[in-house]
């Protein structure tokens, strides 16, 4: 009984060692890069190889939806790792609060063929940072930033470096402006930077996300004169647009919009802030200083 026990579980263990690398693959494309990394690429010896040896694995590179604070930041070697394994051939990066300039510089010395870059909350990239990528991957066709902090012209920086730029999604949170004592009034803060910074230097843009937006009509305006070439967009919470007459009229043209108040539940992260967190998002953000 325990002889035959154990020839089973070696039979069973033999299956998996000797599955071919194309079905490998497979099942670490499923599994995705943290999994493969944590686990799955020491099974056997031969899932081992393929994980480390196989560059193709590495085009795709998602390390978004691991948690946060510390519970992201122990990803930190694991995500040079998995950058050191694509040898050259990364595409599309993925990354979530642990993503600083450091991090950035290491993936641009390590390839130079990205045309997907995803930033989420990744308060410690700089707009130096972001320009500097787009400086040195030429092939960069869609740029996503959700959630982070920047001081004016990130956004014409980052069209002036990036003249192949397809998809730009720049999303934030809305929140209402809190009292400022006798300075307040009745008027929500509004901020064009960002959209002129489109507008003047995103020529080739086919999509274009702006959720939880400061942009005003000027604004819009402005992208849809600047970006001849825009199929979609979406701005949803961007509650500074007003889609009158003459607006509804100018973004005719577009295949698909999203308007400021459309449903947000193909939408991944917070978009409205509460009362208390907006004003905590307000004063932290930077926001109040312009204004006082």
């Amino acid at each position: 009984m325990n002889r035959s026990r154990r020839n089973s579980n070696s039979t069973h263990g033999r299956s998996w060692a000797v599955l071919p690398p194309e079905v490998i693959m497979v099942i670490f494309l499923k599994l995705g890069a943290v999994e493969v990394l944590r686990a799955a690429g020491s099974v056997c010896r031969s899932w081992r190889q393929v994980a480390k040896e196989e560059p193709e694995l590495w085009r795709r590179i998602d390390m978004t939806n691991h948690g946060y604070g510390s519970g992201a930041f122990v990803l930190m070697y694991p995500t040079r790792r998995a950058i050191d394994r694509s040898q050259g051939r990364l595409e599309e990066f993925s990354i979530e609060y642990l993503g600083d300039d450091k991090l950035l510089k290491y993936l641009c010395d390590r390839t130079s063929v990205l045309r997907k870059l995803c930033l989420i909350s990744c308060y410690q990239v700089s707009e130096e940072g972001i320009a500097e990528t787009a400086r040195r991957q030429p092939l960069l066709e869609e740029l996503q930033i959700t959630f982070g902090s920047f001081e004016e012209g990130m956004t014409e920086m980052v069209g002036r470096e990036c003249p192949q730029l397809k998809t730009f999604k720049f999303n934030n949170t809305w929140y209402s402006l809190p009292s400022l004592g006798p300075r307040d009034d009745e008027e929500e803060f509004e901020d064009d930077e960002e959209a002129l910074g489109i507008a003047n230097t995103m020529h080739q843009l086919r999509h274009l996300q702006l959720i939880g937006n400061r942009v005003t009509n000027k604004g819009l305006k402005a992208i849809l004169d600047g970006c001849p070439h825009l199929e979609t967009l979406d701005i949803r919470r961007s509650r500074n647009v007003n889609m009158d007459v003459d607006m509804r009229a100018r973004c005719a043209r577009l295949k698909t919009i999203r308007l400021p108040e459309d449903s947000l539940d193909d939408y991944d992260f917070e978009a409205d802030a509460d009362d208390r967190q907006a004003e905590i998002n307000f004063w932290y953000s930077g926001a109040a200083a312009q204004m006082l």
